[in-house]
This record gives C-alpha cells, sequence and structure tokens, in this order.
C-alpha cells in the first residue's frame, strides 16, 4: 500500500474491523471490483489470506461478491455502512432503559471501569467525550512532574479536543516548573486553575469528577480507573467546590507561568 493512510485504516478498526480486515476493505475502495489476486498484490498480503479476508468482509456486510462472479468482490459505500451502524445504535439505544434495569432493582449500582497501557490511557482520556461538550470537569490534577513523554502528548491531544469542543476545566494543579509545557493550555479560557504550592498538593494521579463518573488517571505508569456512578460523582463534585470556596482566590495566579 504505496499511500500513507494509516488514519483512515485505524478509523475502520474502530468500527470493527481487523487490521487485515481494514488493509482489504481499504484496497476494494481504491481497485473497484477485483479478485484476490488483485487484492493480495496490491495489500501486501498473500492471495490465500486475501481471500479469507474478503469472505469476512461479504459476512460482515462490508463487502459482495460480483454477480456472476463469485471470485471477485466489491467494496459497499463507506457511507451506506455508516449509515447502517448508526440506525443500529439508534434501535439499540431503544432496548436501554430494559438493560439498566438489570442492574438488580439498585438505582446507581456503581461499576469500575480499568485501562492500562498507551492504548487504555487514550480510550480512558476519551471516555464518553462527545457526553461532556459543553460542560465542565472539575478535579485535583497530577504534579506535571509525573507525566511521562507519552502521557504529556495524550494530554495535549485531549485539552486539544476539550478546548475545541469547550469543555471547561476546573481544578487544583501542582506549582511547578514543569507547568511551563503545559502554558498554552493552562491560560486557555476554558481553564480555570488554582496554583497549588507542591509542599500542600502533589500527587501522581488526577482525580477528576464528572456529572456521572470519576476518573483516577495515573500519569507515571498510563493507567486509569473509572468508576460509572452519578451518586460518587456528587458527592466527590460537592467535596470538591467546598474545598474550592475555602481556598478564595489565594491561590488564582501562578509564579511559574506569567
Amino acid at each position: 500500500m504505496a499511500e500513507n493512510k494509516d488514519h483512515l485504516l485505524k478509523t475502520l478498526e474502530t468500527l470493527g474491523l481487523s487490521e487485515k480486515e481494514a488493509k482489504i476493505y481499504f484496497v476494494l475502495l481504491q481497485l473497484g471490483p477485483s479478485t484476490p489476486y488483485k487484492m493480495a498484490k496490491r495489500s501486501g498480503l498473500k492471495r490465500p489470506t486475501a481471500y479469507v479476508i474478503a469472505d469476512e468482509l461479504v459476512e460482515k456486510g462490508y463487502a459482495v461478491k460480483a454477480p456472476g462472479d463469485k471470485h471477485t468482490y466489491i467494496a459497499r459505500p463507506p457511507e451506506v455502512i455508516y449509515e447502517e451502524r448508526e440506525q443500529k445504535m439508534l434501535d439499540a439505544k431503544k432496548n436501554l432503559p430494559e438493560l439498566q434495569a438489570l442492574k438488580g432493582g439498585v438505582a446507581d449500582k456503581p461499576t469500575v471501569l480499568y485501562f492500562e497501557g498507551k492504548e487504555g490511557m487514550k480510550q480512558a482520556l476519551m471516555h464518553r467525550a462527545r457526553e461532556l461538550h459543553d460542560t465542565e470537569i472539575v478535579g485535583f490534577f497530577a504534579n506535571p512532574d509525573y507525566t511521562t513523554q507519552e502521557t504529556y502528548e495524550q494530554s495535549f491531544e485531549f485539552n486539544d479536543y476539550r478546548i475545541a469542543h469547550n469543555i471547561k476545566l476546573r481544578g487544583l494543579v501542582t506549582e511547578t516548573e514543569s507547568l511551563k509545557g503545559f502554558e498554552k493550555y493552562l491560560q486557555d479560557k476554558t481553564f480555570m486553575p488554582k496554583f497549588i504550592p507542591k509542599d500542600m498538593y502533589s500527587s501522581n494521579a488526577s482525580f477528576e469528577f464528572y456529572p456521572n463518573f470519576i476518573k483516577i488517571l495515573f500519569w507515571d505508569s498510563s493507567i486509569g480507573v473509572i468508576i460509572e456512578s452519578p451518586t460518587v460523582a456528587k458527592a466527590m463534585r460537592q467535596i470538591f467546590e467546598m474545598l474550592w470556596s475555602r481556598l478564595g482566590d489565594e491561590y488564582d495566579k501562578s509564579k511559574v507561568i506569567k
């Protein structure tokens, strides 16, 4: 595959395709009606593999066999596939109340989600992100000294998304020289921080409180823990607000960020 279209392949993988399935579907979109031989040559996969993958795409609804030629495959239009998946999600949401009722009659039964590694941290950061547009996150944020190069970059990606969708951030940050690396985000109008001296507050983890869940992110080890519970989230937000109001305006300005 001569062109570098990794981002498109990743998009296809998020729709439920394996890496090889995404490659073959991508090739079919480019070539039009194709035999396994052509698909294998273009994708770099072996012919038997391309044959098996093409049949799997047919089973999943991403491709069809050409009329009268069982050895030629045609990619179904991506817009049609997207529409079908959106409709399936809408249909599935109709059953959400019944699924929620299966929680044993408990009105708010906490669910704990665990994430680890680079991809896990990314999933934790973007958890239910679309629901957060035009809302506010509050919390106690990790000392940036603990941030690794990997989580440092992931933090930037999330903050760019957050700002683009007007997700406000309000919370306590540790006053340290490492904050200079996050200066553009700290000075953005969507972020309202209080800068707390290192001897008062310093943690390797962020504790973030959302409307219906709380998130704990360990920036030094790429681990995320999410507790889904409106009750817990409400209690932690109330605790945060009590402390926030007691701190007043004493810590509104940073000695590091000018």
